[in-house]
């Protein structure tokens, strides 16, 4: 049955459980994992209401299932339920899956309550593995002060505790903070591996400390006798890529061991679109094409690519030959917590209950943002049936619309109404923030005296007083 729900095989894991004479509690909560994973929480819930007795790991799924979908209430309830009401105590590994899935989810206020709970059943020190959880789930819900708070009073930090620490920073765009934290470790004593190192590489890459990361990397094996792998050159090559030095990165691409994979590949193609360099990123293309036909990130990259050089047509054709092969590109979404409720939007979203407040505030705030220096970015968007962006009004004034409705502005207009004025607004977005709502909120941060926070498929973005924390190196 273990097997079957590895394998995502749904099916054979109800069939050798219906088979099974003697069904004990340990068959009942793998059957549960496996429903959860492979059918939804809905199915999930009937298997967990039908159990005859529970044990804390099944609790655990559940708890887990809930709090990666978002429903924070109905976690806190199963919480509640689980420990005042049948008598359980959370042990280590419950506290670390449901940190663990907090940190997927964006969702503090429960990694919140766990950290609570944890200091009242065992103490300030809550030991080296739910430490590491606490310092995750606070960096990857953005909330980098806590961490460091949290791991600097850990009295015991093995090499996964500051892994954590160091990668949360990277992650936050603070390369100084990371070397500094390395330094740290190895004057205590604490042998780096290679996840260290990717930290250290991916904060030089965002922070363009290049000839630091070179050192890094150099340093890998002939000090600290780790053998660099795949991960740690797709790091390099984003690093030189990011800088400019895309040549560069080519040769170092050429001079690796074994051949370059999407990661590697992908990583200097994102460089190409960033320094328009259309010739090598379409050598690039196909060879990501023959490695994964479908991945739309790449065909959306390449057709921006080509409407920021001027080769609309190009750009046209290439995303009707997409429409035509039936390839659909991902659509963003971001999503907040507010009250405890998870909120989430796609582009041109209408189907929030609080719509026409959202849309409301964001005209007013589309209004004040403009005359606080916005200007949209349309360079990247094709203008369909236009020979030039002089003749199209028409079809700018609807790409501008377009941009408007992005899902990060959606949610930063609901931000604006549903929370506090002056607090924080933390935004999770599934895709890379594009360069438009970037400079929106930019300003917005200053237009209404409000830190945002965005977590995007990378790393974060802290936006305050009008600059963000990027440096507006991304």
């Amino acid at each position: 049955m273990d097997v079957y729900v590895k394998c995502g095989l749904v099916d054979g894991v109800r069939r050798v459980f219906e088979d099974m004479g003697l069904k004990s509690v340990v068959s009942w909560t793998v059957v549960l994992e496996g429903v959860v994973k492979g059918e939804g929480l809905e199915n999930g819930r009937k298997v967990f209401d039908e159990m005859p007795e529970r044990n804390e790991v099944a609790w655990t799924v559940m708890i887990v299932g809930y709090v990666e979908n978002g429903m924070t209430r109905e976690a806190f309830e199963l919480l509640r339920e689980m420990i005042f009401g049948c008598g359980f105590v959370l042990n280590g590994v419950s506290l670390c899956s449901i940190l663990s899935a907090c940190s997927r989810s964006g969702d503090v206020s429960l990694g919140r309550w766990v950290h609570g709970y944890a200091v009242k059943e065992i103490g300030w020190d809550v030991g080296v593995m739910v430490g590491t959880g606490l310092v995750d789930m606070y960096a990857k819900c953005g909330r980098i002060g806590a961490a460091l708070v949290v791991f600097r009073n850990m009295p015991r930090r093995n090499v996964v505790a500051w892994n954590a620490m160091i990668g949360g920073l990277a992650m936050h765009g603070k390369g100084k903070d990371v070397v500094d934290m390395f330094d740290s470790m190895i004057g205590e004593g604490v042998s780096p591996d290679g996840l260290t190192f990717l930290a250290l590489l991916s904060a030089c890459s965002h922070s363009g400390m290049v000839d630091l990361g070179w050192k890094y990397f150099n340093e890998l094996e002939s000090i600290h006798g780790i053998n660099p792998e795949m991960e740690h050159y797709a790091c390099m090559v984003d690093l030189l890529g990011r800088a400019g030095r895309l040549e560069e990165a080519e040769a170092f691409i050429k001079s690796m061991p074994f051949a370059p994979n999407e990661v590697v590949l992908g990583s200097l193609f994102g460089s190409c679109y960033t320094h328009g360099k259309v010739k090598l990123g379409e050598q690039i293309m196909r060879e990501l094409v023959q490695m994964d036909p479908y991945n739309t990130e790449y065909h959306v990259l390449l057709s921006n690519m080509y409407a920021l050089s001027g080769k609309e047509e190009k750009a046209n054709f290439f995303r009707k030959v997409l429409k035509k092969r039936g390839i659909k590109k991902v659509p963003g979404t971001s999503s907040m917590y507010v009250g405890g409720q998870l909120h989430q939007f796609i582009a041109g979203d209408k189907s929030h209950p609080q719509t026409a407040g959202i849309y409301m505030m964001l005209d007013d705030m589309i209004r004040r943002l403009r005359l606080g220096g916005y200007v949209p970015n349309t360079s990247s968007q094709v203008l369909f049936g236009c020979s030039t962006r002089d003749d199209c009004t028409e079809a700018l004034e609807e790409v501008e619309q377009v941009l408007f409705t992005h899902s990060e502005k959606l949610a930063l207009a609901f931000g604006l109404t549903s929370t506090p004025s002056g607090s924080p607004i933390h935004i999770f977005k599934n895709l890379r923030i594009c360069q438009d709502c970037h400079s929106a909120m930019k300003i917005a941060s200053y237009v209404y005296n409000r830190e945002i926070v965005v977590r995007d498929r990378y790393r974060f973005h802290s936006f305050k007083q009008g600059s963000c924390s990027c440096s507006d190196y991304w």
